[in-house]
């Protein structure tokens, strides 16, 4: 077929389904907001922390845990704007609200002489507040839509995708680039407009948020008294997460603590998923949540050691940010996509265990090359660092961030009950991106424990040691799990009824197409 013409039909399957308006308000959140802003912050949050602030890895991924913590806490937000229209808004008002407060949390990030990672790691809160919060509510609005147009759902989905990966390449071209020739510091004012930008359609109505009628405002206590243990569940979640980044804040380097504090409310939080929601939701939503947890985060140590100068890693990569930053997330967008087409061509009717399998095998594997690189292997090979970066986990890891995606989509898909989708999506979102956050709360004590420094004197010495465990080993774990938490179901099969009731098949009778 013609690419003009399939083009052309797609725009206009598009716009006669969803209006124009609505598509510049999608639009404008995707590539400037979703898709730019977020890339900016993630590119630049090393550069940001070395050059600017001056702090060392474990610092960094502290401030970088306290920022991310409104991306846990989607379930409560969920449940706030479904039950409290504002102003009469359950869309419009918040993304105002948090899209305000955003512009002005860069405004002070890019004019301040900020130079504390607390006081930084504050204001990207309130940024990723307002990245979390729109992503929230307009995909809850373009889900509405997709129902009322479900033959045509599949233009808005890939509409949404594209837009997203065309604001995260247009991200990855300049902030490399950026960062080694000035203070990254700089790069906030780009994002001042890129902020508010949202403002503006939305404003005008783009959205089609329809106002609720004065007589009909106020909180929806019908709507929380219908299923009050997800609401519990999604508002516990929030207040879990608002108390780590608490800790984190005023108790900055009490990493131990800070480790304990993410464990212990993982045991609580899993054990009230287990006794709150659909037991077949239940053990989906834990897998999720534990093979976040299992795959141990470590950047600050690793992103430190493959961008020190060669005082700190002598014969090390020394990699600047033009090529950390911008070839490898070009190299990892390229092999995102490929994931994406691997995925629909092959894997599309497979198993769900296995295609977990898969994707943690893969990982590890990936994560090999990174202990290659480390034990400086690699020069021995002949292999250059730049060469053998490209098989690493940061940029094969695209390809399994696609492979582990999307099965997670389907499977969510397939196991939320009726006419609670917004709310259920939100809410396994949230504990998902919760164990992250609790990852990355346990990879900060293990560098400190395995006695890593990141700034001089440095030392490195266990670095390849924690890899092993971290990205080897424990990832390991899932695996087995996958008999216990995950249906022994193909991609295709339904796993739940009209009624919301797990359909129970002999596991005999399933074969593994792969």
């Amino acid at each position: 077929m013609d690419p003009y013409r399939s083009l052309v039909q797609f725009q206009d399957s598009l716009l006669d389904n969803f209006g124009c308006k609505f598509a510049i308000q999608i639009g404008v959140m995707y590539v400037l907001v979703k898709g730019l802003l977020e890339a900016i912050l993630g590119l630049m949050k090393l550069s940001y922390c070395k050059k600017t602030l001056n702090i060392d890895g474990n610092a960094c991924q502290t401030m970088m845990a306290v920022a991310g913590t409104p991306w846990a806490i989607k379930g409560a937000l969920g449940v706030l704007s479904d039950a409290y229209p504002l102003f009469g808004w359950h869309k419009n008002s918040y993304i105002m609200m948090v899209s305000f407060v955003g512009t002005l949390a860069f405004t002070a990030l890019a004019a301040l002489p900020i130079k504390s990672a607390a006081m930084a790691g504050s204001l990207l809160f309130l940024v990723n507040m307002q990245v979390a919060t729109c992503d929230l509510l307009c995909e809850g609005k373009y889900a509405e839509k997709m129902q009322e147009k479900y033959e045509t759902g599949g233009a808005m989905v890939s509409y949404v995708w594209g837009c997203f990966q065309v604001g995260a390449l247009l991200a990855s071209l300049f902030v490399g680039p950026v960062a080694d020739a000035y203070d990254p510091q700089i790069i906030f004012w780009f994002c001042i407009p890129l902020a508010a930008s949202i403002l503006v359609p939305t404003s005008l109505g783009y959205l089609s948020d329809e106002r609720v009628p004065l007589d009909k405002r106020g909180l929806d206590w019908d709507l929380l008294n219908e299923h009050p243990y997800l609401v519990a569940f999604c508002l516990i979640m929030a207040s879990v997460a608002f108390g780590n980044a608490l800790i984190d804040l005023f108790f900055f380097d009490a990493h131990f603590w800070q480790m304990i504090y993410c464990v212990v409310s993982c045991v609580i939080l899993s054990i009230l998923a287990f006794r709150w929601l659909p037991p077949h939701l239940a053990r989906c939503n834990f897998y999720m949540f534990i093979s976040c947890v299992l795959y141990i985060n470590i950047s600050g140590a690793q992103d430190f050691w493959f961008t020190g100068d060669q005082k700190c890693v002598p014969g090390g990569p020394s990699f600047d940010y033009t090529y950390y930053n911008t070839y490898a997330s070009l190299v990892g967008s390229i092999t995102g996509w490929i994931g994406i087409v691997m995925f629909q061509a092959i894997m599309s009717d497979w198993n769900f265990r296995t295609l977990f399998w898969v994707t943690t095998l893969i990982q590890i594997i990936a994560s090999m090359f990174d202990m290659v690189m480390i034990a400086r292997l690699n020069i021995e090979w002949g292999i250059s660092d730049k060469a053998a970066y490209m098989f690493g986990d940061a940029v094969i890891g695209n390809v399994v961030g696609m492979f582990g995606l999307m099965p997670m989509l389907v499977l969510t898909s397939k196991l939320v009950p009726k006419g609670l989708e917004a709310t259920t999506y939100a809410l396994l979102a949230g504990f998902q991106n919760f164990g992250g956050v609790v990852s990355s709360q346990i990879g900060i004590y293990a560098t400190q424990y395995m006695g890593i420094e990141t700034k001089e004197p440095c030392n490195f010495d266990n670095l390849n040691v924690l890899v092993l465990v971290c990205h080897c080993l424990l990832p390991l774990i899932a695996i087995p799990l996958t008999f216990l938490l995950i249906p022994n179901k193909k991609m295709t099969d339904s796993i739940i009824d009209e009624n919301g009731a797990e359909i129970l098949e002999d596991d005999a009778h399933l074969k593994n197409p792969a």
